[in-house]
C-alpha cells in the first residue's frame, strides 16, 4: 500500500489499494474549510487552487461530512452544520449553518427555529476517486 501526502490548497491524502502499483483508480481523502456566507451557505471546492477555476482533484464523491466547532457554552446558540450539496461537476461540496434557538411550549424549553449564520468557519472532509 502507498500513502502519498501532497500539499495543495486543501490537504488532500492519496490511498493507492494494495497491490495496485498502478491502479486505473486511486482513493484520495480531501479535507478543507470554508466560511459561511451571508445565506449561511459554506462551499468547500476540491480543486488545486481551492477555487471553482481549479484542476478537480476527485472524478467521483463517495462519501463527504461536514462539521462546525463552536466554544459557546449555550448549546442553543451553537451553530450547527448539514450537508447540503456534493456536486462533482461544479467541484465542490457545500453545508448551510443554522442557529437554533430555543421556544418554551406548555413551560418546556424546547429547540425551535433556525436561522442561516454567516462568517463560520466549517470543516469539511470528502473521501473520493480519481482516474489515474
Amino acid at each position: 500500500m502507498s500513502i502519498e501526502f501532497i500539499t495543495l490548497a486543501p490537504t488532500l491524502f492519496h490511498v493507492f489499494k494494495a497491490g495496485e502499483p498502478h491502479p486505473k483508480k486511486a482513493k484520495r481523502i480531501i479535507y478543507g474549510q470554508a466560511t459561511s456566507d451571508a445565506n449561511g451557505i459554506a462551499t468547500f471546492y476540491f480543486t488545486d487552487n481551492a477555487l471553482a477555476t481549479g484542476n478537480t482533484l476527485l472524478s467521483t464523491i463517495d462519501y463527504a461530512v461536514a462539521s462546525v466547532f463552536s466554544t459557546n457554552s449555550s448549546i442553543n446558540s451553537r451553530p450547527r452544520v448539514q450537508m447540503r450539496e456534493k456536486n462533482i461537476t461544479a467541484k465542490y461540496v457545500s453545508a448551510n449553518v443554522t442557529n437554533i434557538s430555543g421556544v418554551t411550549l406548555l413551560g418546556i424549553s424546547v429547540l425551535g427555529s433556525e436561522n442561516p449564520v454567516s462568517g463560520v468557519i466549517v470543516d469539511f472532509m470528502i473521501l473520493g476517486s480519481f482516474d489515474t
